[in-house]
């Protein structure tokens, strides 16, 4: 199960990230060449000109890149560390390699990114900043689209806590469709 929710939650966050990308990226060309021009004075970089007016979007592009990359090698990790029926001696010792090199690879690419950051003290500080501008832009004020929207993930996270922690899965039974 574990395996199949990082899998598919990294699927979520790229696509996200990259409707994100898209619209952030449709957004600064549409304000034009002597726009960026002009707005760019004050700033030391292109980077520092985007996460300063538009550091939320900046934040989910980085942060549902990496957290979607994060969950795929981890899903990866889990599915190749766990045994199979008939597995030889040599080819489970190959997955516990394997997946140990995919965890150990995980970890260094977490510590590279966080010692080339340029805003943030690293990755946690990023994803706190990110809760914290998601709050005040998504729940400070009301807007339509909440109705929908927090009802959804209420009810999206009522049923990730059901499916992971609410019967053991050795209680499962199955469920017959009717045809």
């Amino acid at each position: 199960q574990l395996s199949r929710f990082f899998l598919l939650t990294s699927f979520a966050l790229e696509v996200v990230s990259i409707f994100v990308s898209t619209v952030i990226g449709s957004v600064l060309l549409a304000h034009g060449e002597a726009t960026s021009r002009k707005a760019i004075i004050g700033y030391t970089s292109p980077l520092g000109l985007l996460t300063h007016h538009h550091e939320f979007s900046y934040l989910t592009i980085q942060i549902t890149f990496l957290q979607g990359l994060f969950n795929w090698l981890l899903a990866t990790a889990i599915d190749i560390a766990l045994p199979r029926r008939k597995e030889t001696k040599s080819a489970r010792r190959m997955n516990k390699a394997l997946s140990s090199w995919i965890v150990s690879m995980l970890l260094w690419i977490m510590a590279f990114y966080n010692t080339n950051l340029s805003f943030y003290s690293d990755y946690f500080h990023m994803i706190k900043r990110y809760f914290a501008l998601f709050a005040k832009c998504y729940f400070g004020s009301f807007r339509p689209m909440m109705l929908l929207y927090v009802p959804s993930f209420v009810m999206s996270g009522v049923l990730t806590w059901k499916a992971f922690f609410q019967s053991p899965p050795e209680d499962d039974e199955v469920i017959e469709e009717e045809g």
